[in-house]
Formats: C-alpha cells, structure tokens, sequence
C-alpha cells in the first residue's frame, strides 16, 4: 500500500512534470506528529503561472488520505530567495529533502 506522501509524489509527477520535489518542514526535519502535514516545494522550468499549477494539483491530492501543503516555483526564482531570511526558501535550502529529481536536471 502506497503511504500519502508516495501517492502525492505519483500524483505531482503525473499532473505537473516537475523537474524536483523538495519536502521541507516537520516531516523532513523529523519531529512531525502523526497529523502533521506534507509541505512540498515543486521546482518546474519555465512554469509561467504558479498558483494555477498550484491549484491544480491541489485539486488532484484530494483524498489521499493526508494534508498537503504545495509550493511552485522556477529553479530561477528559488534560488534568487533561497537566502531570503524572511522567505520561507530559505528554509526549503535549510532542512528540505529533495525526494524527486527529473533524470535531466541539473
């Protein structure tokens, strides 16, 4: 039986091609509880509207049996804020786990 997070990572790939998925907060750090939510940051090339792949993959993860929190962004603009202290980037870069890389990117 696939866990939620497997589901979600199925789900992302086959929804939005990305080219990496970074899991970051409780569940990558280690100290989340049993209800604690995903927090996903997927990193796409060239994705012109990011809250609209946001969205539709929003609408895809209903019910898969947890919460899932999802961040889109362009390697570009991640690695613009990744040093932002006030970003929530700069914690992605921190304690995020990269849990998928498309075979072609670098």
């Amino acid at each position: 039986m696939s866990s939620p997070l497997e589901k979600a990572i199925e789900i992302i790939i086959r929804v939005a091609d990305p080219d990496r998925i970074i899991l970051f907060g409780s569940r990558s750090r280690g100290d989340y509880k049993k209800e604690s939510d995903y927090d996903l940051c997927i990193i796409k090339k060239g994705v012109e509207h990011r809250r609209r792949l946001a969205q539709q993959i929003y609408r895809y993860l209903y019910g898969i049996g947890a919460s899932v929190d999802v961040i889109v962004e362009t390697p570009e603009r991640f690695e613009e804020l990744k040093d932002n202290l006030f970003m929530v980037y700069k914690k992605i870069a921190m304690d995020g786990k990269v849990i998928y890389d498309k075979p072609d990117f670098s």
